[in-house]
Parts: structure tokens; C-alpha cells; sequence
């Protein structure tokens, strides 16, 4: 075979190869985009749950959404409804007046971290990550009540992901806060 065959023929060959190649790394790239848009996701809740309506934060999970806080434990909270007033609560509970011009803003704040996440099929993944809650101790400044994680099974939707299931999971938290700021009697 002369050189310019052999050439062509290396090239026909390697055009074989080329749409199995391009087909995983398309899939790699949605998979890439998805994982992003779920960790955002995870991030949105921690800024939601500090400064969002309720709505907003019911419309970070799927329509019947629910929290639960023990991994494969029961529901506690469950469905759009009961989501929102889960967020009224809080803000009733956790907002004090505290602006310069005395408007209210939340004195605790969900910080996330370590996030991973799992594409388990289509429309599906699971994910978790750490959650520190830092509330402000008035002269003493921050201080951190709680450590935990959440363990998330999340739901594509119209093309939007939401989350299906959270699981927070408490590692430790600081007592004596707890009982100061309400959380724990």
C-alpha cells in the first residue's frame, strides 16, 4: 500500500471510532451540566432558607417534597403546603428586627459545603453535603450552633432539578445555644 493510501486508510478507520467517542463526552458534558445545576441547588437552599419567602423555598423541592432528619427516616415535613409553612415558622421563629433602620433580617445563616452528587439515572441523582449553621451571638459575633449533613434525592422537572428528599443528619451542636436561641428546650 502507498503512503497516501495507508493515510486515507488510517483515516477512514479512525472516522469509525469517532461517534462513539463524541457520544460519551456529550454525555459527560450534560452530566457535568446537570451535577452544576444540582450544586447550585444545594447552595440556593442555604441562601433561600436564610433570606427567601417561603414559596421560594418550597419551590426548591418537588411538589410533594419532603425533609426528614434521620437518614431513611420518616417525613417530617411533606409536600409543597407544608414546606411553606415549615419556612413561615422559621422566619417567625428565627428573624428578629436587627437593620440599622429596624428592619428584620435572620440571625443564622446555613453555610454549605463538601457537596457531591451522583447521577442515578435520566432524571434522578442523589447527593450530599456538609452544613454548618452559624448564628449571630449579639457582642460575641458568630458562633457555630450545628454541624450536620444532608442527604439529598433530587428530581428533574421540566428541565429544572428540585430537591425530592432531604435528610439532615446532626453531627453535633453547641447546647447551650440550642436552648438560648429557642432551638432546643
Amino acid at each position: 500500500m502507498s503512503g497516501g493510501l495507508k493515510w486515507l486508510a488510517v483515516a477512514a478507520a479512525g472516522a469509525l471510532f469517532l461517534p462513539a467517542a463524541s457520544a460519551p463526552a456529550n454525555a459527560n458534558s450534560a452530566e457535568a451540566l446537570d451535577r452544576f445545576a444540582i450544586t447550585e441547588l444545594m447552595d440556593l437552599y442555604g441562601v433561600v432558607h436564610d433570606f427567601g419567602t417561603p414559596e421560594q423555598y418550597a419551590d426548591l423541592f418537588t411538589a410533594d417534597g419532603e425533609i426528614a432528619v434521620s437518614r431513611g427516616g420518616r417525613a417530617v415535613v411533606k409536600g409543597r403546603d407544608a414546606l411553606m409553612e415549615q419556612a413561615r415558622r422559621d422566619h417567625e421563629k428565627y428573624v428578629r428586627p436587627t437593620g440599622r433602620d429596624g428592619e428584620n433580617e435572620f440571625f443564622m445563616r446555613h453555610i454549605v459545603s463538601n457537596k457531591t452528587v451522583t447521577i442515578t439515572g435520566e432524571n434522578a441523582a442523589e447527593g450530599s453535603c456538609f452544613v454548618i449553621t452559624l448564628v449571630n451571638d449579639g457582642e460575641n459575633g458568630p458562633a457555630m450552633l450545628s454541624f450536620g449533613r444532608y442527604f439529598d434525592t433530587y428530581t428533574k422537572h421540566n428541565g429544572k432539578w428540585l430537591i425530592a428528599r432531604r435528610e439532615i443528619i446532626l453531627d453535633f451542636g453547641n447546647e447551650d445555644l440550642a436552648v438560648r436561641f429557642g432551638f432546643r428546650s
